[in-house]
């Protein structure tokens, strides 16, 4: 086993968003996300929106497979801190985001 001190990884972002229909329309992506050592995570607060963006900024480092509709065409959506401030401010996105890197954490992939 290595020990790295700034790991990162990937996992697929499922985004769960309601329509008009009563139903839900799902999109995904992949998250590049730093996983934080257990002091960095006490330092965080989840329970409001600025812990929440000050997490995210900290965590959410990186993506494939967003795109941007500039002039009804769609272009990948590149990286940046301002991208990030931007999809953030979707409450589906933001959910999905917090969802995916805790599920990481615990490990629920892997059934444990």
């Amino acid at each position: 086993m290595k020990i790295v001190k700034n790991r990162q990884f990937k996992a697929k972002v499922t985004v769960d968003f309601p329509t008009d229909e009563d139903t839900v329309e799902t999109q995904s992506f992949t998250a590049l996300f730093r996983a934080l050592s257990v002091p960095e995570l006490a330092e965080h607060h989840l329970l409001d929106a600025a812990g929440q963006d000050a997490f995210l900024a900290d965590v959410l480092i990186g993506w494939d497979g967003l795109t941007d509709d500039r002039d009804g065409e769609d272009v990948p959506l590149i990286f940046s801190p301002e991208a990030r401030t931007m999809i953030l401010t979707d409450v589906f996105v933001r959910r999905a985001v917090i969802d995916t890197y805790q599920a990481q954490l615990v490990g629920a992939k892997r059934g444990n």
